[in-house]
């Protein structure tokens, strides 16, 4: 059964972006403004009736611009399907660090989060501000 979930949720092509998509999916960060070194955590809430699908442990990148062309940090995740049922939220935080582990400068940023929905692969995009004076 597991592996048939997988091969169904890994076939499908269709993408869609969205920050919040029809109200079923909730993506966003705890705040919109973060200073140096503190975490910045974000949240998917699922508000639909149906179970959704994450195709890994932390399915999340972290982007320098809104066309998602540079990728500054993506956390290292087991790849195992997880389930967010009705209801449930999943939380995760970033450190802003890049790859090289350095604190990125001041400015905005887009996380966005890959998740599976009737069947359908979603990307989630939100945008956190960070401020690197205290």
């Amino acid at each position: 059964m597991f592996a048939k979930l997988t091969l169904f949720l890994l076939s499908f092509i269709t993408v869609s972006y969205a920050a919040v998509s029809d109200g079923a999916l909730e993506f966003k960060p705890i705040k919109n403004s973060f200073n140096k070194e503190e975490s910045v955590c974000f949240v998917l809430k699922n508000n639909s009736d149906s179970k959704v699908f994450l195709p890994s442990s932390a399915p999340w990148a972290v982007f320098e611009d809104k066309k998602f062309e540079k990728v500054i940090f993506s956390p290292i995740a087991t790849q195992s399907i997880v389930e967010i049922k009705p209801s449930q939220e999943k939380k995760w935080c970033w450190k802003q660090k890049d790859f090289n582990k350095e604190q990125v400068p001041s400015g905005e940023y887009t996380i966005r989060l890959t998740v599976f929905k009737d069947g359908k692969r979603l990307f989630l995009t939100s945008t956190v501000k960070i401020n690197n004076s205290q």
